[in-house]
């Protein structure tokens, strides 16, 4: 599968993720993404449809973006959910909240949403989640968060063979 995960700290939040596709027992790819950069607002995702499901958020966001200007967390998080369904994805997306800080929201396959500082989905997700909730620190910098990330996804890799070593990430500085 992959693994994507998220990680909210007092600079802002990061996303990152491994290039692997796999099924069937099988690594099919190694240069697929699965974070997505968007400027002001970006995702993470995993699921059999990753791009037709990133195709069509991007679309969304376009849409958004000329009707109505800037997005922010909670109607994109509504697009994530609506799209979660239909493509039984799940979900990390990265978005300013209505006070302008960056926020981080987790979105199941079932279009749930919760919101919480550490966050993680896909084949690795147990392993990587346990290595974010051991070394996150709220108060740490943005750089220290991307390390943690970067730690998480490489602990995962080492213990999953659908999380690869080569990762992609995202930034939203506070």
């Amino acid at each position: 599968m992959s693994t994507v995960l998220g990680v909210s700290c007092a600079d802002g939040v990061v996303l990152a993720g491994d290039r692997v596709v796999a099924s069937g027992g099988h690594v099919r790819s190694r240069s697929r993404r699965h974070v997505f950069d968007f400027g002001r607002v970006g995702f993470g995702v995993v699921g059999a449809d990753v791009d037709g499901f990133a195709d069509r958020l991007a679309s969304e966001i376009r849409t958004y973006r000329t009707e109505r200007g800037d997005l922010d967390i909670e109607p994109f998080t509504r697009m994530a959910s609506d799209l979660a369904t239909e493509f039984d994805a799940a979900v990390l997306v990265v978005a300013r909240d209505g006070d302008g800080r960056p926020a981080l929201r987790a979105v199941s396959p079932d279009g749930g949403v919760t919101a919480d500082d550490v966050a993680a989905f896909g084949s690795g997700a147990s392993v990587a989640l346990g290595a974010l909730e051991a070394g996150h620190d709220p108060d740490a910098t943005l750089d220290e968060a991307a390390a943690l990330a970067r730690d998480a996804l490489s602990a995962a890799a080492e213990r999953d063979a659908g999380t690869g070593s080569e990762y992609d990430s995202y930034r939203l500085s506070a």
